[in-house]
């Protein structure tokens, strides 16, 4: 659903977009009777809807199932979006950099709706590595609680309000006056590390990037098995992570004097 609904919605719209929503988290797909059941539509408004979206190639019909999935429009304005981000094309070469030194999987995050997206991605070439998703929760992330860190304290308790801070393991902070006074340290030493709080045997590192006015943008990230990303390792990769990250902010036009203007934080 929207995130702030208009004051008076196109409703043909309105639908069209939730019923796309409801295709990104199903692969599997919908058939039409299914659909207006759950987002409790008539089956005919929904056919309607979904034979346009079909038409102008948003969703597609399985001939087989006969279940609606998303088309691959979604996937071209996706990667058009993903194209026009240019912090993703700056950050490009300094990420292939840093999976050449810690071998490890990289990743590019921003803050979308109340969860992390993750934008760009390099992966380690080890064998063993993790099974990562595009999205992530922002609680128990080194890249959420990074772009976390960015808001005022009030926005803070709204955005965490807002949504269950699941505990998925012993490490996993689950209070928010204990997150904010975490996101005060990680604001502090200018970096964040997910010690096996979002899964066991998981562990990352992440630094902010920031634009020409001083606005945290994205979270840069090495994410790794705990195994070979110990905590004593996670230490000793800091410096080059947070190079790396002032070196894309550099090239997004940003001075370091603006790191210590209050009105920047």
């Amino acid at each position: 659903m929207a995130e702030h609904p208009p004051e008076n919605p196109v409703h043909s719209v309105e639908r069209a977009l939730i019923i796309l929503e409801a295709l990104a988290r199903q692969p599997q797909g919908f058939g039409c009777t299914e659909l207006g059941q759950i987002l409790k539509l008539h089956k005919s408004t929904v056919h309607r809807i979904v034979s346009t979206l079909q038409a102008y190639g948003f969703a597609e019909k399985d001939p087989h199932t006969e279940r609606y999935k998303l088309g691959n429009k979604i996937i071209y304005l996706g990667l058009k979006t993903l194209n026009n981000l240019d912090f993703r094309k700056v950050a490009t070469p300094f990420m292939q950099e840093l999976v050449e030194i810690s071998r490890e999987t990289v990743q590019l995050a921003v803050l979308d709706r109340g969860e992390v997206l993750f934008v760009e991605r390099d992966h380690s070439p080890e064998v063993v590595t993790v099974n990562l998703d595009w999205r992530g929760e922002i609680h128990c992330t080194a890249e959420g609680k990074v772009l976390l860190a960015t808001l005022p304290e009030q926005g803070i308790k709204e955005l965490l309000g807002n949504q269950e801070m699941k505990k998925y393991t012993a490490n996993t902070i689950t209070n928010i006056d204990q997150m904010i006074a975490h996101l005060n340290k990680i604001n502090k030493q200018g970096f964040a590390v997910n010690a096996e709080e979002m899964a066991e045997g998981v562990r990352s590192i992440a630094a902010p990037v920031y634009n020409h006015s001083g606005s945290v943008i994205a979270a840069l990230s090495i994410t790794g098995p705990s195994s070979r990303l110990s905590l004593e390792r996670i230490y000793r990769l800091v410096n080059v992570l947070k190079e790396a990250c002032m070196s894309i902010s550099a090239q997004l036009g940003y001075r370091k004097d603006l790191l210590n203007n209050p009105a920047n934080r």
